[in-house]
């Protein structure tokens, strides 16, 4: 014998009136998403893929500069900034950085109390520019650019076979890299 509900009282057995979310619902085989369901679902995986970019690069980052500092010793590393490395001229020239080969791409740039170190991203290209060897370090003017444009820091050394090379650095806070690497490394050339 079932007993009847009264008006606001609940039992065991009264169905309480949950339905599942409109996200969820679903007409025939197929989903059913409104626009909204659509582009907040969107939005949920594009920010999962950036999280997940950045929370990569700085896993990448953290372990090339641990490998770096376990090489060099503790206390080594002065500065760190990503970084995208070209030859001179810009990425039609011919000059190629000390040995022919074309160092291109973008990396980790440390600066260290005896030079400049490169290592890229991909691949195990490296760059050690000796603080004695360079020859001329420059920025252009930061007017001319906006305050966001990471600014190409032109450097002139001498690679192994004291001929004059080049290459075209750009980074963040260019202007800042530049006056550290002219007082740290050119400034203690005597």
């Amino acid at each position: 014998m079932v007993r009847p509900c009264l008006p606001g009282v609940r039992t065991p057995f009264r169905s309480r009136g949950l339905r599942p979310h409109r996200f969820f619902a679903t007409v025939g085989p197929y989903p059913m998403f409104s626009p909204l369901d659509l582009l907040a679902l969107i939005g949920l995986v594009f920010g999962t893929l950036a999280a997940g970019a950045f929370l990569a690069f700085a896993v990448v980052r953290w372990r090339l500069t641990r490998r770096i500092a376990a090489a060099l010793g503790p206390g080594k590393i002065m500065l760190t900034a990503p970084a995208r490395m070209e030859p001179l001229g810009g990425r039609a020239s011919s000059d190629a950085p000390s040995g022919g080969e074309r160092l291109r791409g973008w990396g980790l740039l440390v600066l260290l109390p005896g030079g400049l170190y490169f290592h890229s991203w991909l691949g195990d290209r490296e760059l050690f520019v000796a603080g004695p060897s360079i020859t001329y370090i420059g920025v252009p003017d930061p007017g001319a650019r906006s305050r966001r444009a990471r600014g190409p820091i032109t450097l002139r050394y001498l690679n192994a076979a004291a001929k004059e090379d080049g290459i075209a650095i750009r980074l963040p806070y260019a202007e800042q890299w530049a006056e550290a690497i002219r007082t740290r490394l050119i400034g203690r050339k005597s």
